[in-house]
């Protein structure tokens, strides 16, 4: 059995595209924050609603979820992003096989057009495991921390963003203070060497390194955004300093 989670803060409307790829699932759930109501519509077949307080911790978030969810595996999907047939397929294939859990590439895609190289171009995030194979560590960016043999999935999560200025603001004010705990606690501690290097070695990596220039403009406005996190991030970290 199959149990897909959305964390979500969006309308129900919002979600709609998701939902609808997840139809495959034995069981889905939506995991709302309290502080953002679903709003009014009827929810699709075999969809539970559950409002719990989001609190800055998206590991807590996401163990409490593992905990609700009656599968004996457990697909994340986020809230834009969206399973295509092709990796649905290739999901009920996987859960037969010896696995404890499976990578799976995802694809950003910007105004129709995909960010094939960067930071994105390559990513492959573990989103489906057993239910009992690990939790999630780290307040953001979490990490699902499973035991046991991991493969690779080989059809793509697209997640598809509207906008680069106006979402990355909203992620910004969102995740930057969470961030920049998370990385004290690893001891990766403000310093204007890092707040001066990290942006500026992270642009080259993508945009260099990474061939994020083959993406066109998106690559370079992409490349620059992701710089611009890093440094973000660290100036939360000295305001912390400060306060």
């Amino acid at each position: 059995m199959l149990s897909s989670i959305i964390l979500n803060h969006l309308s129900l409307k919002e979600i709609k595209s998701t939902l609808d790829s997840l139809k495959f699932s034995d069981e889905i759930l939506i995991i709302q924050d309290k502080s953002h109501p679903l709003g009014s519509g009827k929810l699709p077949p075999k969809v539970k609603l559950i409002y719990h307080s989001l609190s800055a911790d998206f590991s807590t978030q996401r163990n409490f979820a593992l905990k609700k969810a009656q599968g004996d595996w457990v697909l994340f999907v986020d809230s834009d992003e969206v399973v295509s047939p092709q990796l649905a397929k290739e999901i009920k294939l996987a859960m037969q096989k010896d696995f404890s859990g499976y990578l799976i590439p995802r694809q950003d895609i910007f105004y129709s057009q995909p960010l094939r190289h960067g930071e994105t171009g390559q990513t492959k995030i573990l989103r489906l495991a057993q239910k009992k194979a690990g939790v999630f560590t780290r307040l953001v960016h979490e990490n699902w921390q499973i035991q046991g043999r991991v493969g690779e999935l080989s059809a793509s999560l697209l997640h598809h963003k509207k906008d680069l200025t106006s979402g990355f603001i909203e992620r910004m004010h969102l995740y930057g203070p969470i961030d920049s705990q998370s990385l004290n606690e690893e001891n990766k501690h403000f310093s204007v060497f890092r707040l001066l290097l990290n942006p500026l070695g992270k642009f080259f990596l993508n945009y260099i390194v990474r061939r994020g220039f083959l993406d066109g403009l998106l690559g370079l406005f992409h490349a620059y955004l992701m710089s611009v996190q890093s440094f973000t991030v660290r100036v939360f970290q000295r305001e912390v300093q400060l306060a």
